[in-house]
């Protein structure tokens, strides 16, 4: 039997559909996967203590502060787990414990038989653990200090071809749309923002979109909070305190860097099924993707929704690798996900054919979620481009064009066969 709510305007009851009862569920998961965080984070504390306890003395006496850095580990989590509670509360007072409430409970008729009164106890999974740790560091790559360095490697650059590109701009009406897709914890929105533009972030995941609510509209005072991004790991750290240290949050109040009311708005969904909708059409002036594209199950459905989305004369500014996050999903997940994995003279092409005109190109070093004080980093070498949108792109004409090209192709003469040895 499905679920019934109420229907906003006249108070009567009606059917979930389908649809609606899966983004429940969805949700449900990820708040009680946030919720985990301090269990999780505990029982891999625990680990640590348990194997230190099983080494002789003798090898207990050379690294006697041990049981410090332990005690230091778990208040650690607590503080972080005080974070993502006061999320949670920000998000919905009721999602941050005890029983989740109805409207966010997994809806009856999507229960397994192994699920606990919630729903959905028994669905949290090893990855979504790993996204809660994802958040907390993309807080302080977003909205720390710390992550000043690393923002202007990647965002740095998007800022000043954005500011070149609208040097000249003449419509007294409205300043340049910018539409910000894969828009994480909306740091480069609020950049964006600043510079007196109509930024528009776009996010699917609600462990980002959660995350990025509470920075934007729940932070009042600079260092708020602070978190303990790098905790999570014994590795390749060079002292204690550089893996358990504390990061302060945010390096500033969002609500002071947007001055302009109406110039910055989030929107929740899947990039190409949004914009996709006639009413997007030629609707943004920019779009910036940074480490985005390669988040696409079909790169070539960006690029076409990108084109859509763009009025004539727009600009395409993209930063970010092809690490391709759906290529190997197969071995995770229990069904296959497309994956079209294209190289960048690939996607370039593609991008020439559908009406883009390349007018810079250069590659960067980009870091990414860096700990600067790690012995190990990921620091990608980067495509950055601006494209300008010259012309609207036909579908239906390219694959006529394609298929009249092979068809001349065939109906060229063989070439004559090689000379024989000997003649």
């Amino acid at each position: 039997m499905e679920e019934v709510q109420s229907d906003e305007e006249g108070g009567s009851p009606r059917e979930q559909t389908q649809e609606e009862m899966e983004e429940q569920a969805a949700l449900a998961r990820i708040i009680l996967a946030f919720r985990d965080y301090q269990q999780s984070a505990e029982w891999e504390v625990a680990r640590w203590q348990s194997n230190y306890a099983h080494l002789p003395p003798h090898h207990k006496a050379l690294i006697p502060h041990q049981p410090a850095k332990l005690a230091a580990a778990r208040s650690a989590v607590n503080t972080n787990m005080f974070f993502i509670k006061s999320l949670l509360q920000a998000f919905d007072p009721d999602s941050a414990s005890g029983p989740l409430p109805p409207h966010l409970m997994v809806p009856p008729a999507l229960r397994g038989p192994d699920d606990g009164p919630d729903g959905c106890s028994a669905r949290i999974n090893e990855n979504d653990v790993e996204k809660v740790r994802y958040v907390l560091k993309n807080v302080v790559r977003d909205w720390s200090a710390e992550g000043a360095a690393e923002r202007m490697m990647s965002y740095g650059p998007i800022l000043a071809e954005l500011r070149e590109g609208f040097k000249d701009w003449s419509n007294p009406r409205r300043p340049p749309r910018v539409l910000i897709p894969g828009a994480g914890l909306a740091r480069l929105c609020v950049e964006v923002a600043a510079l007196g533009y109509e930024a528009q972030g776009n996010e699917y995941s609600y462990f980002m979109l959660l995350a990025s609510s509470f920075m934007l509209n729940h932070m009042t005072e600079r260092h708020q909070y602070t978190v303990h991004p790098w905790l999570h790991t014994n590795c390749n750290h060079l002292a204690d305190g550089d893996q358990l240290r504390g990061v302060p949050v945010p390096d500033v109040v969002p609500s002071e860097l947007v001055q302009g009311a109406g110039l910055l708005s989030m929107c929740a969904g899947d990039f190409v099924e949004v914009y996709s909708a006639p009413d997007m059409r030629g609707l943004f002036d920019a779009v910036v993707t940074c480490f985005f594209l390669d988040t696409a199950h079909n790169v070539l459905r960006y690029l076409e929704v990108i084109s859509a989305c763009l009025a004539p004369g727009g600009r395409w500014i993209n930063l970010g690798p092809l690490l391709y996050h759906w290529a190997d999903s197969h071995t995770y997940l229990s069904t296959m996900e497309q994956s079209i994995e294209l190289s960048l003279d690939d996607i370039k092409a593609a991008a020439a054919a559908m009406g883009f005109r390349l007018v810079r190109e250069e590659a960067v070093d980009a870091p990414y979620m860096t700990n600067y004080k790690s012995m190990f980093k990921t620091v990608y070498q980067a495509a950055f481009w601006t494209m300008v949108k010259e012309r609207e792109w036909d579908p239906e004409a390219a694959v006529a064009a394609a298929a009249a090209a092979a068809a001349a192709s065939q109906q060229q003469a063989p070439p004559p066969p090689p000379p024989r040895c000997g003649s």
